[in-house]
């Protein structure tokens, strides 16, 4: 299981809310209570007062690879840059409810396009520049820049429906049209055709408030690296391979129920250390203040160490659906590197599908982890329970046999095949590799960093991997088009090369039908037709969990949102 998710950044809401939130005027902006987060163990009431100060130690088992939201694209770097940067809209504390951050307020017209967000007056990046509603466009126009350096956004198919949007991308005009700033505090965005799910694009990173002249004045690729300036509770203070430090942003405007400046804490080290089983001892040691799904991977809770953890200290873990998946991508390109590919074959990738056993993938991950038959966890609105039968795949090696056979690969094949260099991965592509040798296919296995992984995945070139998503934002939409199609193959997300018309169709169809049965149908269209083409093999999917340390507070977890580092606080006089 990869220790960490490409993303695409509990149970989707349901359509007739988002349609209100279309249909509506946003909220005001609501402040975190002081200490009404879920705690483990019950060791702290709702009623505890908070206490200001203090520094926490957490173990990650991956550098952030990308500080720069226009480009981060992954886990590991969102942890990080969403206690760094903030957006125009969020999401309220555990739900799924839209709120606001930056914008105090919105109203929507009539006709569900034209978004006019009244900003915050009060707020100042941590360097003391105010920020202003120039800086989103300034921003936009970043995510939309396809020749930026040292690499384009890959988050710009996400805003390609703002009026104007598509001209400038394609370098024909100088200005997004749809993007106005009446003054320094109201930003209008004006879509071509309503986008139910808008306002959850609009909470993702990427359209975060970024200071133009801050900007320009240190490139873009140290601010990817090493100088972050965000409005978010803290501020990087070191980024490198072996740690993350992150200090308390002193111009930071947001306060608790109560009045009292937030972040509480003083400072955040993040070590870098992709040894699950040493991580896990420096938990049970008390020595890091929790472990979680961003930090760990997976479920939050290195496969090692669950049996352990969830017997002796169950009082001490949170759980909450993570809506992740994992797969095998099987690269669909006819040549790779000059060569034929056999992976272009449909009954190839048929027997891959039927010589792969799933149960192995939850065994090593001792039973933390559900299984999989499809690309949407079972946990959201359009997961098919009844697949069709050509869509519908059992471990059965004599099959998958007959159908290399039929293929014209009796004697089998070898095929390159990339993951993530941590030990249950390794168990996992072990795993993986002796199924496929059973019926003739060789597994030649890199296994690289999370960032080199992220490189020639997104390339397109990889010709077999392992794989996770998790989601974006809250809708089967976020999973379905943004992997399969054909037009998510330049923006590398779709990495298999997977290209089919029809599902063209079907997912342009869902992407803008407010009728929620209708997009239903559709998705599952969708689903069985990619299954009974076995663009890819789905194996496991997550069940998120959490340990906190007693003494850790302000602690809570969420269906879509990251760790609360702005609102956690730990008993006077503990330093971890």
């Amino acid at each position: 299981m990869s220790l960490s998710w490409k993303k695409g950044l509990g149970t989707v809401a349901s359509i007739g809310m988002i349609g209100a939130l279309l249909a509506g005027c946003g909220t005001n902006s609501t402040s975190p209570a002081s200490s009404n987060g879920t705690n483990a163990g019950g060791t702290s009431s709702d009623s505890s007062k908070p206490v200001e100060g203090g520094s926490i130690t957490l173990d990650s088992t991956q550098a952030v690879p990308d500080l720069d939201p226009a480009v981060a694209f992954d886990t590991t770097s969102a942890e990080v840059d969403e206690a760094v940067y903030q957006q125009l809209v969020t999401y309220d504390k555990g739900s799924y409810n839209i709120v606001g951050s930056l914008a105090k307020n919105w109203e929507v017209s009539q006709d569900g396009k034209t978004y006019t967000f009244h900003l915050r007056d009060d707020v100042k990046y941590s360097n003391g520049d105010p920020m202003v509603a120039s800086d989103f466009v300034f921003e936009l126009q970043r995510l939309l820049d396809k020749k930026m350096q040292p690499k384009p956004s890959p988050g710009s198919q996400f805003f390609l429906d703002i009026e104007g949007a598509q001209a400038y991308y394609d370098g024909q005009a100088k200005t997004i049209s749809g993007v106005k700033t009446p003054d320094d505090h109201t930003l209008v965005i004006t879509l071509v055709k309503p986008e139910q799910f808008f306002l959850k694009i609009l909470a993702m990173p990427f359209l975060s408030a970024v200071d133009p002249k801050f900007v320009k004045q240190v490139g873009n690729a140290k601010l990817d690296t090493s100088e972050a300036m965000g409005t978010g509770p803290f501020e990087v203070q070191t980024n490198n391979q072996n740690e993350v430090v992150l200090v308390r942003n002193p111009n930071y405007w947001q306060k608790d129920s109560d009045g009292n400046k937030l972040p509480y804490l003083d400072k955040v080290t993040i070590n870098v250390n992709n040894n699950e089983q040493v991580d896990a001892l420096h938990w049970e040691q008390g020595q890091t203040a929790f472990m979680s799904p961003w930090l760990m991977g997976g479920d939050g809770i290195p496969p090692s160490a669950y049996p352990t953890i969830m017997t002796k200290y169950k009082s001490d873990v949170l759980k909450q659906p993570q809506n992740s998946i994992y797969y095998i991508g099987l690269n669909m390109k006819p040549t790779l590197d000059g060569k034929p590919n056999p992976l272009s074959n449909l009954k190839v990738r048929q027997a891959i599908e039927y010589a792969t056993d799933d149960s192995q993938f939850i065994k090593i991950n001792n039973g933390a982890v559900e299984g999989l038959n499809q690309p949407l966890p079972n946990t959201m609105d359009g997961y098919v329970k009844n697949l069709d039968p050509s869509a519908t795949y059992k471990y059965d090696v004599s099959k998958a046999k007959e159908l290399m056979k039929e293929a014209g690969y009796a004697n089998g094949f070898t095929a390159e095949y990339w993951n993530e260099n941590n030990p249950t991965d390794k168990k996992d592509d072990q795993a993986f590799q002796s199924m496929l040798s059973q019926i003739g296919i060789k597994l030649d296995i890199h296994e690289v960093t999370w960032k080199d992984f992220l490189t020639k995945a997104m390339s397109g070139t990889a010709q077999m991997y392992w794989s996770g998503w998790q989601q974006d934002f809250p809708d089967a939409s976020d999973f379905l088009n943004t992997l399969f199609n054909s037009n998510q193959i330049e923006p590398g997300n779709n990495m298999n090369n997977y290209s089919n018309p029809q599902v063209d169709q079907w997912l342009n169809e869902a992407e803008y039908s407010t009728d929620s049965q209708q997009r239903d149908e559709l998705y599952a269209k969708v689903i069985n037709k990619v299954m009974s083409d076995a663009a890819w093999v789905p194996t496991i999917q997550n069940v998120g969990y959490y340990t906190i340390q007693p003494w850790v507070h302000g602690f809570y977890t969420s269906p879509v949102m990251y760790d609360p580092f702005g609102t956690i606080w730990v008993d006077p006089g503990h330093n971890s």
